[in-house]
């Protein structure tokens, strides 16, 4: 029991150090200042004044109150004895003079300009590590939007400002690198001489996307970008900017001592983020049939697309690897995670200054990207057709035994 009343009696002391604490926020001239934030410092509890002013707090003795609003200057004040404290916050001169590249050699003030715009320092743009810059731009710029076709190496990247504008032409902005134009549309696979009426080998039957163009811009090299919204950017840059533009300004020596010399380095792993859902029940074939022969229906269905084929449930099967041999028809579960290795890039940027405003700068890339692992096929083994490898049935093996691309379940 002594024990007992000697914690409350310790406790008593604390508590009563606990008050609330009242007061008025006001400006220079004693108006109210409504919405004025006072928070306990350290802390994340916090109120906000009334039309009058007037706020009230829970906070204990020793802790500071912070006063803030809008416009003016910070205050704080230290909790003692006193149950009210009124505090008078001062205007703050904001730096309403600041100046944003609009065309090559031209700056200009941020007020003086007709169109909305927001810049963005290149240093941040770099610290991402994304290989292509137009990437580190989402959520940074206000009414910016950038979409990247997928997540392998060297994906190209589609940005739009403000939403669409066109249903039938570009909506990209233009890009503008110290006041020169560059293209950043992704390349038309039609103008390879591959892609000839007919031919088998033709890049636009394989689902390949090109890198756009403003991803050979180093992003190491970039000391601004200022984004210019609206179709007013076109009376800096014509027609071609009327979805918008976005003026890059490369970094030079400017300010530097003799020369100068900046090395930075960075390493990045990647592996698949998600993996498509595969049925390991039906294998390839169709009808419940299949045995294969050469891939082209000299056996049963083994020219067929789809996984109609038998019940993966070990029977024997004549299969693309067992060299005319019935082997066990079984699935692999993991022929598709399995399939790749872990991706790493390593960039190395070196950048060499010198007055008056020159800048050198070179940065190596070494890529290991998300591809398969070696496939060992087997002495006697022979390679699949493309026809014949297309279901999720192979011999087991820790390694990818053919590509997988799975139909849905057969009804029943």
């Amino acid at each position: 029991m002594a024990f007992i009343g000697a914690l409350l009696f310790s406790a008593a002391p604390v508590l009563a150090q606990q008050k609330t604490v009242t007061g008025r926020v006001t400006n220079e001239t004693g108006q109210p200042l409504a919405g004025a934030a006072i928070t306990i410092k350290g802390t994340t509890s916090g109120v906000m004044t009334n039309d009058a002013g007037s706020y009230s707090i829970r906070v204990n003795v020793g802790q500071t109150i912070q006063f803030r609003y809008i416009g003016t200057t910070p205050e704080e004040r230290v909790v003692g004895s006193a149950n009210t404290i009124d505090v008078q916050l001062r205007k703050v001169a904001a730096d309403l003079d600041a100046v944003v590249v609009t065309a090559l050699g031209e700056q200009t003030s941020q007020r003086s300009i007709g169109t909305a715009q927001q810049t963005v320092s290149g240093d941040p743009i770099a610290q991402t590590q994304r290989p292509n810059f137009i990437n580190a731009l989402q959520g940074r710029v206000a009414g910016v939007e950038v979409t990247s076709t997928s997540g392998v190496p060297g994906a190209s990247s589609l940005i739009t400002i403000r939403g669409v504008s066109s249903i039938s032409s570009s909506n990209q902005p233009l890009m503008i690198v110290d006041g020169l134009p560059i293209d950043n549309k992704t390349m038309n696979t039609n103008t390879l001489a591959s892609d000839a009426p007919g031919s088998a080998a033709a890049f636009n039957n394989r689902g390949i996307d090109f890198t756009n163009r403003a991803a050979d811009i180093n992003p190491e090299d970039i000391e601004s970008i200022t984004v210019l919204k609206g179709p007013e950017a076109s009376a800096l840059y014509g027609i071609d900017a009327a979805n918008g533009a976005i003026v890059i300004t490369t970094k030079t020596g400017k300010g530097t001592q003799g020369m100068g010399v900046k090395v930075s380095q960075n390493l990045t792993f990647e592996t698949p983020l998600r993996l498509p859902e595969f049925q390991n029940v039906y294998g390839q074939g169709s009808g419940g049939n299949f045995a294969y022969k050469d891939g082209k229906g000299g056996g049963i269905s083994d020219n067929v697309n789809r996984s109609w084929g038998p019940k993966m449930d070990g029977r024997p099967i004549v299969q693309w690897w067992s060299n005319g041999v019935p082997e066990p028809w079984v699935p692999a579960p993991n022929n598709v995670s399995d399939f790749f290795n872990t991706g790493r890039t390593s960039t190395t940027n070196v950048a060499v200054t010198a007055a008056p405003g020159r800048t050198l700068s070179f940065s190596p890339m070494a890529r290991t990207m998300r591809w398969p692992r070696p496939v060992d096929f087997g002495a006697s083994a022979a390679m699949p057709t493309p026809s014949s490898s297309t279901d999720n049935s192979a011999r087991p093996s820790p390694v990818l035994r053919k590509a997988t691309r799975i139909a849905p379940l057969p009804p029943g």
